[in-house]
């Protein structure tokens, strides 16, 4: 059998049976070759078609029957270590008469060579590697070889489900959920390491430990959240993504879910977004007047290109949230392609990204075109063509917001710049670009007065004599001495000045130049402007934008 025959035989018989089109299998192939992974594996990732059609599919191209799961597993079989049998994922079983060797990799031409070799008296067949994974568990037990997930896979799949039901286990999954949640925390972290499990919160930007669950429950905590998640417990190889939803008592709370083994059991990461701490509108986001009527500025414009920059996790994505509220009207049509919603906003059609299936930024980008949309929100500008169509599209009518990761205002210029944009469509397309960052907020109860020495002063543009605080540390924000975050944020509008720059000589120094020009503000300075007012310290604003 030549190499990848049976991927391109389960294609086809899939496309024949009707369960994908062509551009789906494109797609699906594509990544087979990114990931490493085998075709039939990333289509039931992408969820078009199940597991059981995909084997069905793969019963037909190969011949192989799939096993029902029944018989008893030969773990005696001399001619096959247990090591090997493990490691390939391979089971000897008698169902009857019948000797089988049963493969969850169809597609592995190599193996079915080599069992036929060593075993020409016994039958292969195929089955979905959950229910492989399970009788494996229970025929040979667990690889102890140091192996992703080894100490997770010595426990049968059915006790786990059955331990992650019991009252204990469910209990521990609430509390450590139902704290993050009081604590206001934005990501809840399980990590296993040899001997112990950390859990930790994420609260304002920076994790803090917490009493973890005890190390000979840390299998079922997981399968409890994977089980809440939609996820597969029998799998511990890969990582999974999945979303929990809690609703009722006051809460709304949407969980993405993320799991990855790692060398001592699968690491875990509770993504906590609150829906009742949604935008409100751009006063509520505590940016400066003058950024806010920057941002208000861009947003009123019947077209161009308004992007805001800035790290993971800088609030770039909450602020144009907070932008679009303002703009719902009833007299505009809103689009927005992201990855994932985060929040959902009336009057705004919400398209999530779906890279497997094909569903890119700039694939959804095009698509959305031919709906005749006023505003089109782009969750990011992460490549050249996903930048190409949101120039092109803020200068035919349309008004672009995205976000992009860069350092500065002037170096997200840069960044479209490096992607191949041509300076003059960058130069007519953009109107506005900010950059943001979020500090921690100086705790109310604790903080402390203190008054920077001269050489502070000067360094930083304050006046001499100002009193500004500094962090201390109470019982009310758990010793951190601050308690929830506030952005500080740059805001660049497009003048004539930084147009001809691009168009001339872009460098950032040339651009920066022109930006001050105009009046231009930096992170820094509106950090400092929210030292002087009590709210953060110069430590946090350097800390972020030093």
């Amino acid at each position: 059998m030549e190499v990848n025959s049976v991927q391109a035989q389960l294609g086809t018989a899939l496309r024949d049976e009707g369960l994908v089109d062509e551009t789906v299998l494109e797609r699906a192939r594509e990544l087979t070759v990114s990931s490493g992974q085998r075709l039939g594996k990333v289509l039931a990732e992408i969820g078009v078609v199940s597991q059981e059609q995909i084997y069905q599919a793969y019963a037909k191209v190969t011949r192989l029957p799939i096993w029902d799961g029944e018989g008893e597993a030969l773990a005696d079989d001399e001619r096959f270590g247990r090591d090997f049998l493990l490691f390939n994922h391979v089971l000897p079983v008698a169902a009857g008469k019948r000797r089988l060797l049963v493969i969850d990799d169809p597609e592995d031409d190599g193996l079915i060579e080599l069992l036929r070799r060593f075993a020409p008296d016994m039958e292969l067949a195929i089955a979905p590697p959950s229910r492989l994974s399970y009788a494996m568990d229970a025929g040979l037990g667990a690889a102890d070889d140091g192996t992703p997930g080894a100490e997770q896979s010595a426990i049968n799949v059915e006790s786990l489900k059955d331990m992650a039901l019991e009252a204990p286990i469910i209990r521990q999954v609430n509390d450590l959920i139902g704290t993050g949640i009081e604590m206001g925390a934005s990501d809840i972290h399980l990590e296993p390491f040899k001997n112990r499990i950390e859990l930790r919160y994420r609260m304002d930007g920076v994790l803090h430990n917490r009493p973890a669950p005890k190390l000979d429950d840390y299998p079922a905590v997981v399968s409890r959240v994977k089980i809440l998640a939609g996820l597969d417990i029998a799998e511990r190889r890969v990582p999974q993504d999945g979303r929990i939803r809690i609703k009722g008592s006051g809460r709304d709370v949407d969980i993405r879910v993320s799991t990855i083994p790692t060398l001592h059991g699968e690491d875990v990461v509770l993504r906590l977004l609150d829906q009742k701490k949604r935008a409100l509108g751009l006063e509520a986001t505590e940016l400066s007047a003058s950024v806010v009527a920057g941002f208000r500025e861009a947003l009123g414009k019947s077209h161009g290109l308004f992007v805001v920059s800035g790290p993971t996790g800088s609030g770039k994505t909450t602020t144009l949230y907070s932008g679009l509220q303002e703009i719902v009207d009833g007299r505009k049509k809103i689009i927005t392609v992201e990855n994932p919603v985060e929040y959902e906003i009336p009057g705004v059609n919400q398209i999530q990204v779906n890279e497997p299936a094909g569903m890119t930024f700039a694939n959804l980008l095009r698509s959305i075109l031919r709906h005749d949309p006023d505003v089109i929100f782009v969750g990011e500008i992460r490549d050249r063509e996903t930048a190409e169509i949101a120039v092109q599209a803020s200068l035919t009518g349309h008004l672009v917001l995205s976000t992009i990761h860069t350092n500065s205002a002037t170096g997200a210029i840069g960044r479209l710049i490096d992607m191949g944009i041509p300076d003059y469509l960058i130069a007519s397309g953009l109107i506005a670009v900010s950059a943001q960052r979020l500090v921690r907020r100086l705790c109310p109860h604790c903080r402390a007065q203190s008054e920077p020495d001269e050489l502070l002063c000067k360094r930083y543009g304050i006046a001499f004599g100002t009193v500004i605080h500094e962090a201390r540390g109470c019982k009310a924000c758990a010793k951190t001495g601050y308690a929830g975050r506030l952005p500080i944020a740059e805001h660049l509008p497009f003048t004539s000045a930084l147009r001809h720059e691009i168009l001339h000589d872009p460098s950032n120094d040339n651009l920066m130049r022109a930006a001050r020009a105009g009046g231009f503000t930096t992170l820094l300075e509106d950090g400092i402007t929210k030292v002087v007012a009590g709210l953060t310290t110069i430590d946090e604003v350097l800390r972020v934008a030093g």
